[in-house]
């Protein structure tokens, strides 16, 4: 997540309001994305869906689709409120949601995902610096705040107050997608604390205390998410959500949410991966 540091001095609020108005599209739909995340501005929805109306009309075209998409009045009340999580294991702390998003937004994120496409990486524990390796043979797309539209944001929003963790503290979209034979070996999603490569990302935004899994499609066989430590192996349907804490109540990491990703048998697996932090980086947080 770009914070209000890392926004060009020539493209702060003040400016983009005055570029938009003067009928800048891409402004216009930077606006409507930072309205929505509360980025350098406050969170306000209705100035969101305001600003990407004004950049559809300026010609903006991810706009335009993405009006199309949430139509002209969005209905926020029910994208912001998700269906009743089931228990799937308390140790650890394992849910699932049926239906968290529709089968359109589903869609639309794997066309969004489809052109950018590349080999996706893990991170070196000692130096945090991201490498291709034999354990994760998948593909992935990942979209910084302002490379993001208003459906993944609302996307995003969801998962928040679903889990009722900071929405500032998610970090980037990814969408992942897994061909036939592709797999992600198991492996850990907490940082670990006694890793030098893991220290400053821990400083900086704080511990990846959640995962949140939403599948984008089920024509496909295989491809099931398994967490070896408790004998569970889940695969949901088009538009259902899966997620996990990472931490224990006393926050210390869980060495039972040790998991994998299997490679599908048949077709090829899409899937919304959304990592949480406890707080916002320290860019945003308020002294």
């Amino acid at each position: 997540m770009r914070s209000d540091d890392q926004l060009d001095r020539d493209h702060t609020p003040e400016v983009l309001i005055a570029e938009a108005d003067a009928g800048d599209a891409e402004a216009a739909h930077h606006l409507a994305l930072m309205s929505a995340a509360g980025l350098a501005r406050p969170q306000d929805w209705s100035e969101a869906f305001r600003r990407l109306a004004q950049a559809a009309a300026s010609g903006h075209v991810l706009a335009d689709e993405t009006r199309r998409i949430l139509g002209p009045n969005p209905d926020l009340a029910s994208w912001l409120h998700s269906p009743s999580p089931r228990i799937l294991a308390q140790e650890p702390h394992v849910l699932a949601i049926d239906g968290f998003v529709s089968h359109e937004a589903c869609d639309w994120l794997c066309a969004r995902a489809l052109p950018h496409l590349e080999k996706a990486p893990v991170y070196d524990p000692e130096t945090g610096q991201p490498l291709i390796k034999w354990s994760r043979s998948n593909s992935a797309t990942s979209f910084d705040l302002l490379d993001c539209d208003l459906v993944m944001m609302l996307v995003r929003e969801r998962i928040a107050r679903a889990t009722g963790l900071p929405v500032v503290g998610l970090e980037s979209v990814q969408i992942l997608h897994y061909a036939v034979g592709e797999a992600f070996t198991p492996h850990y999603d907490w940082l670990d604390p006694e890793k030098a490569g893991h220290r400053p990302d821990l400083e900086e935004r704080g511990q990846r205390v959640a995962t949140f899994l939403t599948y984008l499609n089920d024509d496909y066989e295989g491809g099931e998410t398994e967490m070896e430590a408790i004998g569970l192996k889940h695969r949901g349907r088009k538009g259902d959500a899966f997620f996990w804490a990472n931490i224990k109540p006393n926050g210390r990491i869980d060495l039972a949410t040790r998991h994998a990703g299997r490679p599908p048998t048949t077709g090829e697996k899409w899937v919304y991966s959304q990592w949480l932090r406890n707080r916002a980086p320290r860019g945003l947080m308020k002294s």
